[in-house]
């Protein structure tokens, strides 16, 4: 079973990534500090975050209770969980870094897809009685209650799925105490959560239907193929 992966690329010389959010970002968070960051080499990235086909090939259950639902992500994985799984296929998690740089895909602007100014529900997974933005756009909202099947909209530029709702999805990083980041809103929070530059965490332990993850080689070169019961190998 294989698990596509993107090319996030390196930074352009002298072009550091800015994580955080600008002081007059809309629903800016206090912990959004700007900061400068350079990727010498690139990464691959999961295109989409672990779905409970590749979950169960590799683990042996499904911990969700909503039944099979093959390339729906996986959710109720803890931060544990989601360590042991990468250790069996020789993935890791990202960096907290990393995510925002994949997610913003070269953007400045507070979401990665579309005009990057609004999301609505028709381009991401979150409650759209509460979208954000303004105009005709912003105001395409509904609220699925649920996740849906990766790859129902469109991706960013770098050819990533869903990085903005559907999944809370899990960093390597720790985000305060003994808590580990979460980025990327769900489809059970609202629009602000969804920003690129949002910042959460959750203790390692807590699993719940809002939480998932998205992995990426432990280094960089070829893409990987996940293999049942077994590490990942070149694909």
């Amino acid at each position: 079973m294989s698990m596509v992966l993107c090319w996030c690329p390196p930074t352009p010389p002298g072009k550091p990534f800015v994580m955080g959010s600008p002081p007059d970002e809309p629903e800016r968070g206090a912990n959004e500090e700007q900061r400068a960051w350079t990727f010498s080499e690139g990464f691959w990235l999961a295109q989409y975050p672990v779905n409970q086909q590749q979950w169960l090939a590799v683990m042996g259950e499904n911990p969700g209770r909503r039944g099979k639902r093959d390339l729906h992500p996986v959710d109720r994985v803890s931060w544990n969980d989601a360590q042991e799984f990468c250790q069996k296929t020789g993935l890791r998690l990202p960096t907290e870094a990393g995510w925002e740089y994949a997610c913003r895909a070269g953007t400045i602007t507070p979401f990665g897809i579309g005009s990057g100014r609004c999301l609505n529900s028709q381009m991401a997974n979150f409650d759209g009685n509460h979208p954000c933005g303004s105009g005709r756009e912003a105001f395409q909202w509904l609220y699925r209650e649920r996740t849906i099947t990766e790859g129902s909209f469109p991706p960013n530029a770098w050819g990533l799925h869903d990085m903005h709702g559907q999944l809370w999805e899990w960093c390597e990083d720790v985000y305060e105490g003994g808590a580990r980041v979460l980025r990327g809103g769900s489809w059970f929070f609202d629009c602000r959560y969804t920003r690129s530059a949002f910042r959460f965490g959750s203790a390692p332990i807590n699993r719940n239907r809002a939480i998932g993850f998205r992995p990426c080689p432990s280094s960089t070169g070829n893409p990987v193929r996940i293999e049942a019961g077994g590490r990942a190998s070149a694909a």
